[in-house]
């Protein structure tokens, strides 16, 4: 599964989106990531940590993470 940025919908919980990842769910790979980087949910900004669920979103197809990633390296590069 794939889409947009993620928005977090009325009921989301840090908690469950991290519990799901865990699991292998990319989608809450990619939600995690998200919430990680931009500070969602109360979640503590960590871009390394951010970093790490995106990469395994990616691996495990989704290409909203891995479009993210992209920039990311490009960004990096370029800096």
């Amino acid at each position: 599964m794939s889409g947009g940025p993620f928005r977090p919908a009325p009921g989301d919980s840090l908690e469950a989106i991290r519990r799901a990842a865990f699991c292998g769910e990319a989608q809450s790979q990619y939600a995690l990531a998200e919430c990680l980087r931009r500070g969602l949910l109360r979640a503590p900004v960590d871009e390394a940590q951010a970093l790490v669920w995106y990469r395994k979103a990616a691996a495990a197809g989704h290409r909203t993470a891995a479009f993210v990633l992209n920039n990311w390296r490009n960004r990096a590069h370029f800096e």
